[in-house]
């Protein structure tokens, strides 16, 4: 990364603030993009659940183009196995594709996006070392847990549904609205649940539900890390 356009990128990216509230991790020049490494400290609890204090040694791989681009995170200490929710290049399986993305498109925090996504999967990891349970459920891995996700996301209990409401979602708004629900409900998309997915378009845009569409005929788990306001 320039050095001249390294301030204001830090400063959109709150990495300054990351570092006060994480005072072990520390900058790596990386190019393009940055890394950051060391300690980061969990000190997370849920309702209904005990809290966990924890440190983990991780590695923070931030691409140049972030938010448009997820960063990956690696848990360097060997503590987290290959077989707890990792992709196939070693990283943290965070959340599905589509939920990280809602979280970037808040905004390019880094605090929003360590505290959020990262923080949650490690106290995860520690409550269930140290009670034999998890303290709230998973995705399954692979296409299954897009569906469930994206079910969830739609606000529809059937599974059938998901690939329609996502070519719905990929489609201009005028377009779609006019198109049967797939609930089920024999109304139109624009009186019927046009919020959740119009909601979704805004959010994300019609090109990256193309990319969720076609990964879901593959029968994929593997998505790219696509462009996140691409339309």
């Amino acid at each position: 990364m320039a050095s001249g356009s390294s301030s204001d990128t830090f400063s959109r990216w709150r990495l300054d603030e990351l570092l006060l509230r994480q005072p072990g991790l520390r900058i790596i020049p990386a190019d393009p993009g940055v890394i950051l490494a060391g300690t980061l400290e969990v000190n997370a609890q849920i309702s209904g659940k005990a809290a966990i204090t924890d440190k983990y040694q991780i590695e923070l791989r931030i691409p140049q183009n972030f938010p448009k681009e997820i960063p990956s995170v690696f848990e360097t200490g060997g503590r987290v196995p290959r077989s707890y929710h990792k992709l196939q290049d070693g990283s943290l399986c965070l959340a599905s594709a589509t939920r990280l993305r809602l979280l970037l498109a808040e905004g390019p925090s880094l605090v929003r996006f360590v505290e959020r996504g990262v923080v949650p999967y490690l106290y995860r990891y520690s409550y269930l070392q140290k009670y034999g349970v998890a303290p709230f459920g998973d995705l399954a891995h692979g296409p299954d847990g897009i569906r469930e996700d994206l079910m969830s996301l739609f606000g529809v209990d059937q599974e059938s549904a998901v690939l329609p409401f996502v070519r719905l979602v990929a489609m201009k708004k005028r377009h779609a609205n006019k198109k049967r629900c797939p609930c089920g409900s024999g109304r139109r998309l624009g009186r019927c649940h046009n919020r959740p997915v119009n909601r979704l378009r805004d959010r994300l845009g019609r090109y990256w539900f193309r990319v969720v569409e076609q990964q879901l005929l593959r029968g994929s788990s593997v998505l790219d890390h696509q462009p996140l306001f691409h339309r």
